[in-house]
């Protein structure tokens, strides 16, 4: 080979290798490997390798690997220290309402696009990675998951910037996963403290436990100017006895401290029967004077074969200045039915201490004959928010679903929910009683 159409600035030479499909004979010519390392273009692992062979291909000197499946689009760096995955989430759904509501109350049916998200992640120099998530649904632009990671020799996981507070396996699991539209109403005694929220966030796991821990201060727009903002710490603790292909158990409590920013030391707790109804049984009103807040909990969860149950229990205790604490509570039990017989055990991951998406035996196709996965779901669950001077009301809903995963990246969701009880303390309340919620959602991932 001429070693005049090589020169020393390296991107020549690459682009030989790049455009050319093999190029016999090039382990004989040690100075253009020489080249190519001293330019950066190989490392030296890669010229060690390449000089043993006799005869070098595209493929061994490509600095990009491009991957494109169900798992989004990711391009890799040939020695895997560079990666970026992009993917979305598609989230549309409809609801409608049935029951006699008071003259003037009216619940807010249709259709909207609940999710709309950008998903990008990444890793670099090994023990890098970030993600960057952003929601344009309800034509506004919300910022999810924005941070940097690092981990640790050791394998715990440091992360920083906007991301989930670690509490609850209801928060931590996505709503690409969960076998329900919405999650459940208990969930909105966290709502107001347990949302994303930038901070820093310490992840690690052994074979059958997981560890989450951090400290946070407010959302990414926290909207104050001048004055203290609001800052909370949380833990999760998650011991998994059994972690087979076929069975799972798992077992979890989790605690959280919230202390108010000084310039709105308030917070407030209400529910929505869907995400647009703008319809709200339960609401406890402003509550002033806040101190701090802690949340505490526990939950359980036990997988086997087709079947799996899941349950949780959260308490709130305010405290506040000059006036009596408060205390409120909600819980939920929820159980899954995999018609098709595949296992939701197969789907649970011990590093994040939650379950993932169902996986399908098959993806629904008319020319083979196959119908993707069937799964029945019902949860139960209950949120009280009585307490001294406060009637925020009682609320127990019913929910029971039907889901189909058509393909990994497919499923349609269709749901019944009813208000079973209430504890009447107002007239709305006392009409929901009865009140039924119907919902469906297409959804989208990649």
């Amino acid at each position: 080979m001429n070693k005049n159409l090589l020169p020393g600035n390296g991107p020549c030479a690459l682009l030989v290798l790049l455009l050319g499909v093999s190029v016999p004979g090039f382990a004989a010519d040690k100075e253009l490997l020489d080249i190519l390392l001293a330019n950066g273009a190989i490392d030296q692992a890669q010229y060690d390798r390449l000089i043993q062979k006799e005869e070098l291909e595209k493929a061994d000197v490509d600095e990009v690997i491009t991957t494109l499946d169900s798992s989004g689009f990711r391009v890799k760096s040939s020695d895997g220290n560079f990666s970026i995955k992009i993917g979305t989430r598609l989230h549309a759904e409809m609801s409608t309402h049935r029951g006699d509501l008071p003259v003037g109350i009216e619940p807010v049916n249709g259709s909207e696009l609940r999710r709309a998200r950008i998903e990008t992640s990444g890793t670099f120099h090994d023990n890098w990675s970030w993600a960057a998530e952003v929601d344009i649904a309800d034509n506004l632009t919300a910022v999810k998951d924005f941070w940097l990671g690092y981990t640790t020799a050791g394998g715990t996981k440091l992360s920083i910037g906007s991301q989930k507070q670690p509490y609850s396996l209801n928060v931590e699991m996505s709503s690409n996963d969960l076998p329900f539209i919405e999650r459940s109403i208990d969930n909105f005694i966290l709502v107001p403290f347990a949302d994303r929220a930038v901070g820093i966030r310490a992840d690690k796991s052994g074979s059958n436990w997981f560890a989450s821990a951090g400290l946070f201060g407010e959302t990414v727009n926290p909207n104050i100017i001048n004055d203290a903002e609001g800052w909370g710490v949380s833990g999760r603790f998650v011991y998994a006895p059994i972690i087979e292909d076929d069975q799972v158990l798992h077992l979890g409590v989790r605690a959280m401290q919230r202390t108010p920013s000084t310039s709105d030391p308030s917070f407030r707790i209400r529910d929505e029967t869907t995400h647009m109804s703008s319809l709200r049984i339960v609401d406890t009103g402003v509550i002033d004077a806040v101190d701090k807040n802690t949340l505490t909990g526990f939950e359980a969860a036990y997988a086997r074969g087709p079947f799996s149950i899941t349950g949780e229990y959260t308490a709130l205790e305010t405290d506040r200045i000059g006036l009596p604490s408060l205390s409120f509570d909600g819980w939920t039990v929820w159980g899954t039915w995999s018609i098709t017989g595949e296992s939701r055990a197969s789907s649970y991951r011990i590093d994040a201490g939650e379950f993932k998406r169902l996986k399908q035996g098959n993806d629904f196709s008319t020319a083979n004959g196959t119908w993707g996965a069937w799964e029945l779901a019902l949860r139960y669950a209950s949120i009280n928010l009585n307490d001294g001077t406060i009637v925020g009301g009682e609320e127990d809903v019913l929910t029971t679903g039907l889901n189909w995963y058509l393909n990994t990246n497919v499923r349609l969701m269709i749901e019944w929910s009813r208000i079973v009880g209430t504890d009447g303390s107002t007239e709305l309340r006392d009409a929901a009683e009865g009140l039924n919620i119907y919902q469906f959602r297409a959804q989208y991932t990649f």
